[in-house]
């Protein structure tokens, strides 16, 4: 059943992927940054942490992005990274940097973002009827879809 508020499109754990070795940082969060902005998303970098450990830094970033297709559908990806044991190297004279990555994608749709459907009982019910028997091959065909290629 569809309900308003977060619809889900990919399980709500996210989709991780796992990295070790040499990557440029800077270059990474720019490049995702460019992408999102280039599909007309907002996009903020939501939380930031870093904290010396033993072996490197461990460092923490979180990144939100949204946008409003419609007055009823938002599109919502959240991006959370985590780098253990990171240190700076330097390879044929550019910095950059060694460790641990996870990388964790969250991507849902946000029914009814404007809060309009839910101001009564009988409203939350027409929401039900309206998302799951008038545009309900919309969302699982367009907005879905479109989440991942927009």
């Amino acid at each position: 059943m569809i309900t308003r508020g977060q619809h889900w499109i990919m399980p709500p754990a996210g989709i991780k992927i796992q990295q070790k070795g040499i990557y440029d940082l800077k270059d990474l969060l720019k490049t995702i940054q460019t992408f999102f902005e280039e599909k007309r998303y907002t996009f903020q970098i939501s939380e930031t942490q870093d904290k010396a450990k033993d072996k490197g830094y461990e460092l923490i970033i979180g990144m939100k992005s949204d946008r409003d297709i419609d007055d009823y559908v938002r599109f919502h990806i959240d991006i959370h990274m985590l780098i253990i044991e990171m240190e700076k190297v330097k390879v044929k004279n550019k910095n950059l940097d060694r460790g641990n990555m996870d990388i964790n994608f969250k991507a849902y749709l946000y029914l009814d973002y404007k809060n309009r459907w839910n101001k009564n009982f009988m409203s939350r019910f027409l929401n039900l009827i309206y998302n799951n028997y008038i545009i309900k091959i919309k969302i699982k065909t367009e907005y879905e879809r479109n989440l991942y290629i927009a």
